[in-house]
């Protein structure tokens, strides 16, 4: 992870979350703060004061009422989601000067949404504790690409090659040309950023959820679950991966027979809306695109 470190710490002041989103954090932790307060930084910055009574409105994250001001909108949503959603959009705008030849930014963005939803669907259905935040943590797993297609774009490029050509993972591939993989940075990413341990450890994990901290490991079950769903969004496909995820977690069980399908369906329904709740003013144009590789 040293080298991971190195890298995030060389371009830490390039990605450093927008002093909003920092204002907000230590609102959060400030136990005599009111609404009021909430609104007077989030009107600091005039497109996420936009983007937050559109969230506070959207039907997806469960708001599906008319706010006629930043205070109800921020009331209905309340503190904690205002800061995951916050995060999720805050995370577009920083990544998004990547020029669109060196990563495609709206595939990559489109994928991630899809994570997400597939995320809070399962925490959902299967009664994990505070499920809403799945849909960040989704949204984030992969987030150490886009720091490493910005910072290291032509070794990235070659690492994705050759993971295309030779069936290997990206992972491996990104061990072999940088040194480090998408998880270690994006869990790095996390630390920089001063998020809970939780983000760590799906960022590093998500891939091989056994490497998980005992407290955490329901949570990057959900997102593994999420993860290998969106690599084949077939219905039907996931049986085995669901049983094996069961045996070790059994909150699992409660997941319906027909998840997969209900995940295909909350995909296609969800998908362009929320992207486009979260999408930054400026950024490369939405199209139907595809990333997807790990």
């Amino acid at each position: 992870m040293k080298a991971a470190r190195e890298f995030v710490g060389d371009m830490a002041e390039h990605i450093s979350m927008p002093e909003v989103y920092v204002a907000i954090r230590k609102l959060l932790l400030n136990s005599n703060t009111t609404i009021d307060d909430f609104v007077e930084v989030v009107e600091s910055d005039s497109m996420l004061a936009v983007r937050v009574m559109r969230m506070a409105q959207s039907q997806y994250f469960g708001f599906p009422r008319s706010c006629e001001s930043l205070y109800q909108a921020i009331s209905l949503i309340g503190l904690m989601q205002l800061h995951d959603l916050m995060l999720g959009t805050l995370c577009m705008r920083t990544f998004s000067a990547i020029p669109e030849e060196v990563l495609n930014l709206k595939a990559f963005w489109r994928y991630n949404v899809q994570c997400g939803i597939a995320a809070r669907t399962i925490g959902q259905f299967s009664k994990t504790d505070s499920h809403q935040v799945f849909f960040t943590l989704g949204l984030l797993h992969e987030i150490g690409h886009a720091a490493m297609f910005l910072k290291e774009p032509e070794a990235s490029l070659r690492a994705l090659d050759e993971s295309l050509s030779r069936f290997r993972t990206l992972a491996a591939a990104e061990r072999e040309y940088l040194g480090f993989d998408y998880g270690q940075v994006g869990s790095e990413l996390m630390q920089l950023w001063h998020l809970p341990p939780v983000y760590q450890q799906v960022a590093t994990c998500h891939l091989e959820p056994d490497r998980a901290q005992p407290d955490f490991r329901p949570a990057v079950n959900v997102v593994y679950l999420a993860h290998q769903f969106c690599q084949d969004p077939r219905p039907a496909q996931h049986d085995k991966l669901i049983r094996r995820c069961v045996d070790e977690m059994p909150q699992f069980s409660r997941l319906p027979k027909n998840i997969d399908q209900i995940l295909v369906d909350e995909i296609e329904t969800h998908t362009d809306p929320v992207l486009g709740l979260l999408w930054p003013l400026g950024a490369q144009d939405l199209a139907n695109e595809r990333w997807g590789l790990s």
